[in-house]
């Protein structure tokens, strides 16, 4: 662990406790240096940022809602805009990388060593709450499309780095080939001895179905997740499966960890020390406790592509304050970017509240996909756990029509495999109908 990185995470540690109007005078304090580098390094914010500005260079924090809201069109159409020419001391160097466009627009990102210290020391965070060793064994998932030694191996083991320069510590850390059998997955799991997955909760789904089937099922202590919000029906699936705790963060690849899962429930507490989050209305007013919107953020250390009340494409609400002992904000009810919606003459539908334990029951599946290929046509593309072993439509049907649109026809689809999007997660919603 760096020395920056050390020094983050004993802040981290000391901050959760602060009571909100020190968080406040922190957050003000971080906003005004992103603001002034954006405005004077940043070509995209040259003009944009002025209602903020008294004629004096003070902050009217009054007409923070006055400054435009940047969208994921305008991080793809106008990056080389929004790059800094210069970083403050201290920030550098800069990397880039690029999004899987698993949201129908690509992206192309660029944060700095600094930025990645921060989320560095917040996922220590997390894992130091909720008692996560850093000794144990894990692993994760990848394709040798992203690393080439995969195309030769079916699994990767490295040494974990420890907390000093050089040091390692007594546990592996394994990456395995995603496109793997999962049968083949939990054969070398079990055999590796891995006490930790890290993944998305759709992809481990799949996994911990067909682990159900099995004679001798893998036991894991902890599912961690990120990308995908962690449904209550796949929470109890994975404590049946594996007899894993889920834990899960609140992150994106623009954003970084922008929260955590609370160590006593399944909400989230924000990581306000590193990044100011907004939930708004359509219409752009601050929701209120409990009620749902659009989520809007303001990373603080990401200077080499600042993101100032940027549209995350998710929707959350504010919760009560928790009785944890954290005075860090709650969210939950997070709905993601990652499922498409359906598309009919009325509007736009969605799946929220698909029932997958009565798609477990009846369908008799290791995987699905459901797919709209014409208006009121439905694909239930379908991985059969046991081809011989019929499946119960009826009440699937029912239930899809209920939830999505009454005039639904139904096609079951058996499939070999349900192919993962570009970001290699199953895509459990796709529309495939000419907008």
């Amino acid at each position: 662990m760096s020395e920056a990185q050390k020094k983050i995470f004993e802040m981290l540690m000391e901050s959760q406790f602060w009571p909100p109007e020190t968080m406040l005078a922190f957050q003000r304090t971080q906003l005004t240096q992103l603001l002034f580098h954006a405005r004077e390094n940043v070509p995209f914010y040259k003009t944009r940022l002025d209602p903020l500005f008294k004629k004096n260079g003070d902050i009217d924090w009054s007409r923070w809602h006055e400054i435009p809201i940047v969208s994921r069109a305008d991080l793809r159409d106008r990056h080389n805009e929004l790059l800094a020419t210069e970083l403050p001391p201290g920030h550098g160097p800069s990397k880039a990388f690029s999004t899987s466009g698993s949201s129908g627009i690509p992206i192309a990102m660029e944060t700095t060593r600094f930025w990645g210290q921060a989320n560095r020391a917040a996922i220590r965070r997390f894992h130091k709450l909720h008692g996560i060793v850093p000794t144990k064994s894990s692993a994760s998932f990848s394709s040798s499309a992203k690393s080439s030694e995969l195309r030769t191996s079916e699994y990767l083991s490295k040494a974990k780095k420890g907390r000093l320069p050089g040091e390692v510590v007594a546990a592996r850390e394994l990456v395995l080939n995603r496109s793997l059998a999962e049968s083949r997955k939990l054969d070398i799991l079990q055999a590796e001895g891995v006490d930790y997955i890290f993944d998305i909760p759709s992809n481990v789904e799949v996994l911990a179905i067909a682990n159900l089937s099995r004679k001798n099922p893998l036991r894991l202590e902890a599912l961690m997740f990120h990308g995908q919000g962690v449904t209550l029906e796949q929470r109890n699936l994975f404590r049946e499966s594996f007899g894993a705790r889920s834990l899960s963060i609140y992150s994106s690849e623009e954003s970084g960890l922008m929260g955590y899962q609370c160590v006593g429930n399944n909400y989230y507490h924000l990581n306000s020390e590193m990044v100011f989050l907004e939930i708004l209305t359509a219409e752009g007013r601050a929701c209120g406790p409990g009620e749902p919107g659009r989520v809007i953020v303001t990373p603080f250390f990401n200077t080499a592509l600042p993101l100032v009340r940027y549209e995350q494409g998710d929707s959350a609400e504010f919760l009560p304050s928790c009785t944890c002992g954290s005075n860090l904000p709650l969210i939950g009810n997070i709905s993601g970017r990652q499922d498409q919606f359906f598309r009919f003459p009325e509007g736009i539908r969605t799946a929220t509240g698909l029932s997958q334990a009565l798609l477990r029951e009846n369908l008799n599946a290791l995987a699905f996909q459901l797919a709209q290929v014409e208006t009121y046509k439905l694909e239930l593309r379908f991985v059969p756990a046991d081809r011989d072993k019929p499946i119960n439509p009826d009440p699937i049907v029912a239930h899809l029509r209920e939830l999505i649109h009454p005039k639904l026809d139904v096609i079951f689809k058996p499939v070999e495999t349900v192919p993962l999007n570009a970001g290699g997660k199953h895509q459990r919603i796709v529309c495939e109908i000419t907008p």
